[in-house]
């Protein structure tokens, strides 16, 4: 069975601790869902990028034993993600061109940030704060079934987490809490997200030019 070598390129520590764990599980659901002789995930490799350094990171990715796969290009979408795609995934595309590269390029891009996605499944989210959070005055908490539609989910997600009944969790950071969310977020549930299901579709795509799945 071929082992799934990626590499997760992120922005900082907080996208780091979620995304390592989420998508360890995305990836591993789609080989059990996929036609194909199956795959084994190793642990996905995790690069901290820095905004104009794109021949520099390619050198880091491409100088990476064994060699990856697949690497994921994370930058949040923002209000306007034509606008940050300029700014990030267009320059790195153009510097992964001319590299003598292997793996595949998929773009990994959460509307406005990580924590929308950290958002979506409210029975883990309601189950750490103790409290029904869509039912208080957290911070747009009329778009939590929608959590695209938030203008910062950063804050909503602070806001939820601190909300609730368990003031042993009020002296811990947000963030703190990440890991846990994304090991027990409902893939189903982060599967109503369009900007999680691009994500999706792309990987499934790498995936079957790679070999992985049929």
């Amino acid at each position: 069975m071929r082992s799934l070598r990626t590499v997760i390129a992120v922005e900082g520590s907080t996208d780091e601790t979620f995304f390592r764990s989420l998508l360890d599980r995305a990836l591993q659901e789609i080989g059990r869902t996929h036609p194909g002789k199956g795959f084994d995930v190793a642990q996905p490799a995790v690069l901290r990028r820095a905004e104009d350094t794109w021949r520099t990171f390619t050198g880091q990715i491409v100088a990476q034993k064994p060699a990856p796969s697949l690497v994921f290009f994370h930058y949040d979408g923002t209000s306007r993600p034509e606008r940050e795609a300029a700014k990030s995934w267009e320059p790195m595309v153009a510097e992964w061109a001319t590299s003598p590269r292997e793996p595949m390029l998929v773009p990994l891009v959460p509307v406005r940030e990580m924590e929308s996605w950290a958002l979506t499944d409210l029975d883990v989210i309601n189950g750490l704060a103790g409290v029904d959070v869509a039912r208080s005055d957290i911070f747009e908490a009329h778009h939590l079934t929608q959590v695209e539609k938030l203008s910062d989910p950063k804050r909503t997600l602070s806001e939820a987490l601190r909300s609730g009944t368990r003031r042993r969790r009020r002296g811990r950071s947000p963030h703190d809490y990440l890991a846990l969310i994304a090991e027990l977020s409902d893939l189903a549930r982060l599967g109503t997200v369009p900007s999680f299901c691009a994500w999706r579709t792309e990987t499934v795509s790498a995936l079957k030019t790679s070999g992985f799945i049929e």
